[in-house]
């Protein structure tokens, strides 16, 4: 199949909408698909066209005007089917959606972030310009039952379908890591970490707030991400009991996680909106407990003292409950991260959802 991947973001940029069109990509090539990325081109050291891991990616200098950006989109696709013809559009994110109308090549959309639930909140006006443009999508694919959900409530007609994100358990799986003795940290340390960007929608300040509850002497946090937060974020630690044990790395780049989430022993996403979250599930393969909200897709990867503990979402007395819970018992973090790795290897393997993913195109195609 000649499939073609449409996203405003693609690495180098970091974020859980570029993991997941690389990784997906990446997991189809390796099927035997043929996988071509058109993305935005953000930087000019950037190259316009190169190839990684079988994977054709193509840059666009794109437009700010709407309405520019789009014709230009659609232009550098049809070009692009008549030297290839491509089987089918796969969208990643609402902005690149308008460009592929009027292509006769079928449309697969992919609603993955807390943008779109935001807009379906605004009113009827809104959802009906959301409907009009998902009317032409052959298939709406989400990666939680919450943005199934959101899809259908503007009125969209056509199939809607949940699929998880993944993970690649050859890169992330437990080991050793250097990033403990850099950062001074004692190896009987209970190490938690946070990987996440420092915005409203993923709770950090709330977490901020439950440390304040936390006074395990060898409990230490390593914050991996960075945004419009950070200085809330630093301001709430500096009154918790575990302020000199808080490790700012700021954002850092995907190809360093591993080594990160192998020096801690738990995961906290305290998420106020989440699909299947790439991180939660990078840090199950690494071995992690996890400590998640009961939002979006996070129940669907925690299972209730299996995988790790859910709490509410905006609940710091009850999130840092479940995180004294787990620094008192560090026999039962071993034996959760133990079984977090079973789970991701039998339901979240990149090429697990890669299967699912042209089963869906597939159906699309058919029908």
């Amino acid at each position: 199949m000649n499939i073609l991947m449409l996203s405003n973001e693609f690495p180098p940029t970091l974020g859980g909408v570029q993991t997941h069109v690389y990784e997906l990509s990446r997991a189809l090539v390796f099927q035997g698909h043929t996988v071509t990325v058109m993305t935005r081109h953000h930087h000019h050291e950037w190259p316009v066209q190169e190839t990684l891991e079988g994977i054709s990616v193509i840059r666009l200098g794109l437009s700010n005007s709407h309405w520019l950006y789009n014709w230009q989109l659609w232009r550098a696709i049809k070009t692009l089917h008549q030297k290839q013809q491509i089987d089918v559009i796969h969208v990643h994110g609402m902005r690149p959606l308008d460009a592929t109308r009027k292509l006769n090549i079928p449309v697969i959309f992919t609603n993955h972030t807390s943008g779109f639930l935001r807009r379906i909140q605004q009113g009827d006006k809104v959802l009906r310009k959301m409907r009009i443009q998902l009317a032409h999508c052959a298939m709406i694919l989400a990666p939680s039952e919450e943005l199934v959900d959101a899809a259908l409530s503007t009125g969209y007609l056509g199939p809607c379908q949940f699929i998880a994100n993944g993970v690649d358990s050859t890169r992330f799986s437990p080991g050793q890591s250097p990033l403990r003795q850099a950062l001074g940290i004692p190896e009987k340390a209970i190490v938690a970490v946070l990987a996440r960007r420092l915005v409203a929608k993923n709770g950090v300040l709330y977490l901020a707030e439950a440390l304040k509850q936390i006074h395990h002497p060898d409990f230490h946090l390593i914050v991996a991400g960075d945004g419009a937060d950070r200085p809330s974020f630093e301001a709430l630690i500096h009154e918790a009991p575990c302020a000199q044990r808080v490790h700012l790395l700021g954002g850092v780049d995907n190809a360093r996680m591993p080594e990160i989430f192998r020096a801690a022993n738990i995961a906290i996403l305290p998420s106020l909106m989440e699909a299947t979250s790439i991180a939660g599930l990078e840090a199950m393969a690494s071995g992690l407990a996890l400590v998640g909200t009961r939002v979006g897709g996070i129940p669907v990867i925690v299972e209730e003292n299996r995988t790790g503990l859910l709490v509410p979402a905006k609940d710091p007395a009850t999130l840092a409950d479940a995180i004294n819970q787990l620094l008192l018992a560090p026999e039962r973090v071993d034996e959760m991260g133990k079984n977090a790795i079973l789970k991701v290897q039998k339901e979240f393997s990149w090429q697990r959802i890669a299967e699912i993913t042209v089963a869906a195109y597939q159906q699309a195609l058919t029908s």
